[in-house]
């Protein structure tokens, strides 16, 4: 049975969710579905360069699942989203256990993404993560 339709958050939750299940189980194939393959694509990820265009991103992903990383399961938490027309974009912090030989260790960045309504779903435009300052000192000013 169809699941009866919520509303337009729990759409882009619903595709954010398929982004991170994709991630997790490194499926290009499943990334490909939720992600616009558009020139104006971009990805930020925590190593890198920004990869701009649908080529780069793919580029980046390939990089990411390529064998012999360690593996790695990506979820979001405290997920913030707000949409206007065809437009939405999803800010939160994202948690990767990353498997290592002395046993998992938990990574958590910030994360912003931006999505398109693209027919009667929502395609990821653009990802940015990293790591946030490990201790915030406020500005000064000398004088």
């Amino acid at each position: 049975m169809a699941r009866a339709r919520y509303g337009i958050r729990e759409e882009i939750r619903d595709a954010i969710d398929a982004f991170y299940r994709a991630l997790t189980h490194e499926n290009l194939k499943a990334v490909e579905a939720i992600w616009a393959q558009v020139p104006y694509a971009s990805v930020a990820g925590r190593s890198g360069d920004v990869q701009q265009g649908w080529d780069g991103v793919r580029r980046y992903l390939e990089q990411r699942f390529r064998k012999g990383q360690p593996l790695v399961k990506v979820r979001l938490t405290k997920m913030l989203c707000h949409a206007i027309g065809d437009v939405a974009w999803v800010s939160g912090t994202e948690i990767r256990t990353i498997s290592t030989p002395d046993g998992p260790k938990d990574e958590r960045l910030r994360m912003t993404g931006v999505l398109e309504r693209q027919g009667s779903g929502w395609q990821i435009v653009s990802y940015h993560a990293s790591l946030p300052m490990e201790t915030a000192t406020p500005a000064t000013e000398s004088g």
